[in-house]
């Protein structure tokens, strides 16, 4: 079973699956990841507190909120933890925390295929259809919403598959066609040139 967390690194660059799922290549200490969990925690404990839901979305005053949700797929074989889920009457709306900046008031692509995932799970854990989700960035108080289409479903699900297929037949993928993550990445050292394939 992969996780949703899988769908984000897969579009950051592929070769993270590789390494992570069919190598198990073990991943360095990641003190960036430590102080994540310690904003994710300041973050949730603030959003129990408030009134309404979504950082005083008046819109959503009445919701319940649900923290750490944990969600799974035996048919999609996808599992995830989902840092927010809003419910209201008329809908169930995913939201994820991210500790950087938004890409100018928007939507990283990867984080925005993650939160997709997210929503495909609520989807079928709660019997529902999620119409839209948000991704709140702290670093710049951005809460960057996403509209759910038909579309962007088909794409993160055939993601789903391709992360599938790297893992069952063990099939090395080319690296990102985006140099310069390579110079942050925790595989750094045992990927070969570290570089683009075109």
């Amino acid at each position: 079973m992969i996780t949703v967390s899988d769908v984000k690194q897969y579009l950051y660059c592929p070769k993270i699956i590789y390494f992570d799922h069919v190598l198990h290549v073990p991943k360095p200490f990641d003190q960036k990841l430590e102080t994540g969990k310690e904003k994710h925690d300041s973050i949730t404990a603030k959003e129990k507190r408030r009134k309404g839901a979504l950082f005083y979305d008046q819109e959503l005053d009445q919701a319940e909120k649900m923290f750490r949700v944990a969600l799974e797929s035996n048919n999609l074989g996808l599992r995830g933890i989902l840092d927010y889920l809003v419910r209201t009457k008329q809908e169930f709306i995913p939201v994820d925390y991210k500790f950087g900046f938004s890409h100018n008031g928007c939507i990283h692509l990867n984080h925005k295929y993650q939160l997709v995932a997210y929503a495909i799970l609520v989807e079928e854990n709660f019997k529902t259809i999620v119409r839209r989700g948000f991704i709140h960035y702290s670093r710049d108080r951005v809460n960057a919403q996403i509209d759910l289409s038909d579309e962007i479903r088909r794409r993160t699900l055939k993601m789903i598959r391709e992360i599938g297929q790297i893992i069952e037949e063990e099939i090395e993928p080319v690296s990102t066609k985006n140099p310069g993550r390579c110079m942050d990445c925790e595989y750094s050292r045992y990927c070969v040139g570290s570089q683009s394939v075109d």
